[in-house]
C-alpha cells in the first residue's frame, strides 16, 4: 500500500501581492505581483505553473526576487484548478486561452509598460508556448526550458513507427492532476497489470484523476494543440533551452526541427544546449552531494539561479531593447559535455561530425569505422516479464545520481556494441541516428543507448532513442532517432551502443499490436534479430543527418543513403 503525502500551498511570500485574475468565463486564477515600484511602468516576466507559485519545490519566490533585481516586474501564476486558483484540474486545456487572458489584464496594469515575456522550465515553459499559439501582440518574447508545445505526448513518425510511451505521463497525472494539490507517492512498478498500482493509489486517496481516467476511454481531451498551431502562429523571440540529459528533450527537439525548418520562425528562434536534466542537475556536479543539491540548500539554490537565468535575463533585455543588439545575440549556444561552451549560427554546428560506425560482430559485437564484408546477423530473446532497468530512480533527475550501466551489457537480452579506446580526446557533435536492418513481430520496441566506457569498465548514458513498430518494418529497415549530442569522449574511453527490446519503468513495457501494456499481462517472450555487414549495413551515424531525412532517403533508395 503506497505512503501519500498531500503537498498544499504554501504561504505566500511578505513581498508579494496576490491577486485573483478573471479570465473569459468568470474563472480567478490566483497570482503574485513582485513589483519594483508600483508607480513606474516597466516590462513584466510572467510565469505560469501548476507547482505552487509560493511553494518549495519550484522556489518561485526565489527566482521573482532575481528578476526583480534585473529591473523586472513580476507575475507568478497558479494555472486554472491548481493550489490557489478557481476552475477544473485540467492538463493542457485551457492554456492558450488563460494565457492570452492574463497578458491582457498584465497590459491593463500601470505599472505594465506594455510588454510582457514568458519563462519557465517543463510545464510551465509549455504555457510560455501555448500563449505564443495565442498570439497576444503584448507578448514580446518567450525563453521556455526543458520543454515542447506537445508535451508528453507520444509522436508518430508516419513509417509505422511512434514513440514508445512513457510511464511518467500517467504517473504525473496521479500526482499533480487529481485536484488542486500535489500528491507524493511511490508506485510499485512490479505490480500487473501496470495499471494495478494507480488503482490502489486512488482507492486509498479516496478520489480519482479525471486526467488519468481520460488516457483509457480513447482519444484523451487532456492534449497540447498541435505543432501545426505554433508553426501557424505570428512567431516570437523564443529561447529554447534543451538539457542534453532531459528526458523531456524529445519534446524540445520535436518544436526545434519543425521551427528551424519554417521560413518565417527560423529568424526568431535561439538555442542553449546545456549538459543539464530536467530537474537542472549538471553533468559536473553528477552524482549529487547535498553541497550542490538546489532541492534542499539555499546556498545551493544561490548558486544555481545565475547560470538558470542569466541567459533569459540577457536575451530578453536585448529583445526589448534593455541591452545589447539582439541581432549580436549567437542563434546557438552548446556546452560539450566534459568540455566548454561553444557557439554557432545553426544546429548542427557547420563543424558537426561526419562519423559513421557499423554495427559489427566479428569476433565480438563492435563498433567499426570499417565496413563490414559480408551479411551476418544478432539474435536476442526479449522477455516482457523482466525487462531491461532503467537507467535510474528518477528519469527526471538522471544526474541526480548517476548510473553505471555496466553490468546491464552482460544481459543476454542487451546487444552490447563497443568500439576502440580513444587515443586522445575526442568532441562527438552532431545529430544520433541509429539505422538498423531488424527482425521483429508488430507490436514491438527497440530501445537504444548511446554510452561512454571509461577505462575501468564504466558504462555511462550519452543519449539514447526509443521506437514502437506499429508493424513488421517495411524492407526490415527502421531509423531510431537518439536526439543530439555534444559529448567529449577522453582519451581512453571508448563508445558503445545497447540495443534493447524494453527501459523499464521509465517507459511501458513491450506489448501485442492491440493490446493495451497498462491494462494487459506482459507478453510471451519472443525473439529479434539484427542483420549486419553487406550493401545495407545497420550502422550508427554522429553528424548533421536528421532522422527524418534518413527515413525518406531509405525509403527511396531502398537502402543505405
Amino acid at each position: 500500500m503506497p505512503t501519500i503525502k498531500r503537498i498544499g500551498p504554501g504561504a505566500v511570500p511578505h513581498d508579494a501581492a496576490q491577486i485573483m485574475i478573471p479570465m473569459r468565463d468568470g474563472v480567478r486564477l490566483a497570482a503574485d505581483a513582485y513589483l519594483t515600484d508600483p508607480s513606474r511602468p516597466n516590462a513584466v516576466v510572467l510565469v505560469r505553473l501548476p507547482y505552487d507559485k509560493d511553494g518549495t519545490y519550484c522556489f518561485m519566490p526565489q527566482i521573482s526576487r532575481y528578476f526583480l533585481a534585473q529591473g523586472y516586474n513580476v507575475v507568478v501564476q497558479d494555472v486554472r484548478g491548481k493550489y490557489r486558483s478557481e476552475g477544473k484540474t485540467e492538463f493542457a486545456v485551457n492554456e492558450v486561452d488563460d494565457g492570452y487572458d492574463t497578458i491582457q489584464w498584465i497590459t491593463e496594469q500601470p505599472w505594465c509598460d506594455g510588454a510582457v515575456v514568458m519563462w519557465g522550465d517543463s510545464y510551465y515553459g509549455y504555457t510560455a508556448l501555448a500563449a505564443v499559439i495565442g498570439g497576444h501582440p503584448a507578448l514580446r518574447a518567450v525563453a521556455p526550458r526543458v520543454t515542447g508545445s506537445q508535451l508528453s505526448t507520444v509522436r508518430e513518425y508516419g513509417d509505422g513507427t511512434r514513440d514508445v510511451e512513457q510511464t511518467s505521463r500517467k504517473f504525473y497525472f496521479a500526482s499533480h492532476y487529481v485536484d488542486a494539490d500535489r500528491y507524493e507517492w511511490e508506485p510499485d512498478w512490479g505490480s500487473r497489470p501496470l495499471r494495478a498500482t494507480f488503482e490502489e493509489f486512488f482507492r486509498q486517496l479516496g478520489k480519482r484523476s479525471p486526467n488519468f481516467d481520460g488516457e483509457f476511454t480513447g482519444e484523451s481531451r487532456f492534449v497540447p494543440p498541435p505543432l501545426k498551431a505554433l508553426l501557424e502562429s505570428p512567431p516570437v523571440p523564443a529561447l529554447y533551452t534543451i538539457g542534453w540529459f532531459d528526458n523531456c528533450a524529445v519534446w524540445s527537439w520535436h518544436d526545434v526541427r519543425a521551427l528551424s525548418r519554417n521560413p518565417a520562425w527560423a529568424a526568431h528562434l535561439h538555442l542553449r544546449l546545456e549538459a543539464i536534466d530536467h530537474e537542472n542537475y549538471r553533468l559536473g556536479d553528477a552524482p549529487v552531494t547535498p553541497h550542490d543539491d538546489h532541492s534542499g540548500n539555499p546556498a545551493a539554490l544561490d548558486r544555481l539561479l545565475p547560470r538558470y537565468l542569466d541567459p533569459a535575463v540577457e536575451f530578453f533585455d536585448a529583445v526589448l531593447g534593455r541591452s545589447g543588439d539582439p541581432a549580436a545575440l549567437p542563434r546557438v549556444r552548446y556546452e560539450v559535455c566534459h568540455g566548454g561552451w561553444h557557439e554557432s549560427d545553426t544546429w548542427p554546428p557547420r563543424q558537426a561530425s561526419d562519423l559513421e560506425y557499423h554495427l559489427s560482430a566479428d569476433p565480438s559485437p563492435c563498433l567499426t569505422t570499417e565496413a563490414v564484408p559480408g551479411e551476418t546477423s544478432l539474435r536476442w530473446t526479449h522477455d516482457p516479464s523482466d525487462p531491461v532497468p532503467s537507467t535510474g530512480t528518477n528519469p527526471f533527475a538522471a544526474l541526480f545520481a548517476r548510473s553505471d550501466l555496466r553490468s546491464i551489457g552482460r544481459r543476454e537480452d542487451v546487444l552490447r556494441f563497443t568500439g576502440p579506446a580513444t587515443r586522445e580526446d575526442a568532441d562527438l557533435v552532431g545529430v544520433v541516428t541509429l539505422l538498423l536492418r531488424l527482425s521483429a513481430p508488430a507490436g514491438a520496441n527497440v530501445h537504444a543507448r548511446l554510452l561512454d566506457m571509461t577505462p575501468d569498465g564504466g558504462a555511462f548514458l550519452i543519449a539514447k532513442g526509443q521506437l514502437r513498430l506499429d508493424a513488421p518494418p517495411a524492407g526490415a529497415e527502421v531509423v531510431v532517432d537518439l536526439q543530439s549530442i555534444a559529448y567529449r569522449l577522453r582519451a581512453g574511453h571508448r563508445l558503445a551502443l545497447d540495443i534493447m527490446s524494453s527501459d523499464f519503468p521509465d517507459f511501458v513495457t513491450e506489448h501485442s499490436a492491440g493490446a493495451d501494456p497498462w491494462t494487459s499481462p506482459p507478453g510471451e517472450p519472443t525473439s529479434r534479430e539484427i542483420m549486419l555487414g553487406g550493401p545495407r549495413p545497420s550502422c550508427l551515424r554522429i553528424g548533421r543527418w536528421q532522422p527524418e531525412q534518413l527515413r525518406r532517403t531509405r525509403e527511396h533508395h531502398g537502402g543505405n543513403p
